[in-house]
C-alpha cells in the first residue's frame, strides 16, 4: 500500500514553521527591528514548504493509482479510486484552490503573497481595560492574492471565476490547506475501504504460509521475506512478520482523524479579516 507518513510530514511542515516564526517574531526583539527582511525571508520559506507539500500530495495520489492498478490484477477485481479524487475535487472549493496553486507555483510564481501577524489581548471578563486576568493571543496568517490567482494562465478558468466571484482581495491559506488535507484524508479512507477485502485475503494467505513454515521448521519462523524480481534482479524486499500484523492495520488508520482538521486546528485559528476569505462559514466558527 502507499505509505502516507512522508506525505503527512510534508503537509504539516508549513504549519510547524508558522508556529516557529510566530515564536521568533513575538519574543525576539531584534527580529521586530528588522521586520522587512524577516517578512521577506519568511514569505520565501513558507512558499517553498508549501510547494513541497503540494508536490508530495500529487506524488502520493499518482502512486496510489498505480498501486491500485497492480492490486486489481493481483486481486482479480477492478479497484479504482479515481472517482474518489474526482468527487473530492468537485465538492470542495478548498481542494480546487490548492490544486490550482500547485499548477500555478510549478509554472509561474510562488503562490503566497502576504503574511499577517495578528496580536490581541484577551481578558477573562471580555474587557482588557478592567485589569482582570488576561492573556495575549497571536495568529500567523499566510494569505494568497486573489488578483494574482485569477491572473494566472495556469489555473483553470472555472476555478479562477469561482475565486473572483468570492469578492475578496485575499484567501486565507490555513483554511484552504486544512480543507485540502481533509479531502486527502477522505480519499485515503476510501482507499482503506475498497482494499479491505484483498487485505483480509492476503492476511489469510500469510497466516497459512506462517503455519506451513512453522510446521516445516518445528518452531516459529523468523525473518520471513517476500522478494519482487524484475529481469532476474531483486527490486523490492519486504519483511513479513505475521505475528505483528497489527502494524499494517495501524498504518491503515493513520490519517483517520484528519477528516475533521478544519474544526480541530493544530496551529493558530482562522480569524476574520474584512478583505480575506472566509470571513464567516456555515459550519466552521471563524472568530471575528
Amino acid at each position: 500500500m502507499p505509505h502516507g507518513r512522508w506525505v503527512l510530514h510534508l503537509m504539516f511542515e508549513p504549519k510547524e514553521y508558522l508556529l516557529a516564526i510566530g515564536i521568533n517574531f513575538n519574543f525576539q526583539r531584534d527580529v521586530q527591528r528588522d521586520a522587512d527582511h524577516f517578512f521577506d525571508d519568511v514569505r520565501q520559506s513558507v512558499n517553498l514548504k508549501l510547494i513541497s507539500a503540494l508536490t508530495a500530495s500529487r506524488i502520493y495520489e499518482e502512486q496510489l493509482h498505480r498501486r491500485m492498478e497492480i492490486l486489481s490484477k493481483l486481486a482479480g477485481e477492478k479497484i479504482d479510486l479515481k472517482a474518489s479524487f474526482s468527487s473530492a475535487f468537485d465538492s470542495s472549493l478548498e481542494n480546487r484552490v490548492m490544486y490550482a496553486l500547485r499548477n500555478h507555483a510549478l509554472h509561474s510564481q510562488l503562490p503566497l503573497s502576504a503574511i499577517t501577524f495578528g496580536s490581541s489581548r484577551l481578558s477573562i471578563t471580555g474587557d482588557p481595560r478592567d485589569e482582570a486576568p488576561s492573556r495575549s493571543r497571536m495568529t500567523v496568517d499566510p494569505k494568497i492574492s486573489t488578483k494574482e490567482f485569477c491572473g494566472s494562465p495556469k489555473i483553470r478558468p472555472a476555478t479562477r471565476a469561482e475565486v473572483e466571484q468570492l469578492g475578496y482581495e485575499k484567501l486565507d491559506l490555513k483554511f484552504f490547506a486544512r480543507g485540502f488535507l481533509s479531502c486527502l484524508a477522505s480519499c485515503h479512507d476510501d482507499f482503506r475501504r475498497v482494499t479491505e477485502g484483498p487485505l483480509e485475503r492476503a492476511l489469510l494467505d500469510l497466516k497459512n504460509a506462517h503455519l506451513e513454515l512453522k510446521e516445516a521448521k518445528g518452531d516459529e519462523p523468523k525473518h520471513v521475506s517476500i522478494y519482487k524480481r524484475y529481469e532476474g534482479s531483486v527490486i523490492e524486499k519486504h519483511y513479513i512478520d505475521y505475528a505483528k500484523k497489527l502494524r499494517i492495520l495501524d498504518l491503515r488508520r493513520f490519517w483517520s482523524g484528519l477528516k475533521w482538521i478544519q474544526r480541530s486546528y493544530l496551529s493558530s485559528k482562522v480569524v476574520s479579516y474584512k478583505d480575506t476569505y472566509p470571513e464567516n462559514h456555515g459550519t466552521i466558527w471563524i472568530e471575528k
